[in-house]
């Protein structure tokens, strides 16, 4: 699998965990907050990747 594809991959999954576990929980802490940041910019790196290739 080419590596802008694993980033995205890894980064929504990421994102779908940490906005289900904010859900069960009922409460959105500092770790959450970063896991989602986190998330996103590994969504963000991985285009970037697949831009820069095009």
């Amino acid at each position: 699998m080419e590596e802008w594809k694993k980033s995205v991959l890894i980064g929504t999954i990421l994102l779908i965990l940490a906005i289900l576990f904010a859900i069960l929980r009922n409460e959105i802490n500092i770790w959450i907050i970063l896991i989602i940041l986190l998330a996103v910019i590994d969504i963000i790196l991985g285009v970037l990747r697949k831009i820069k290739k095009i």
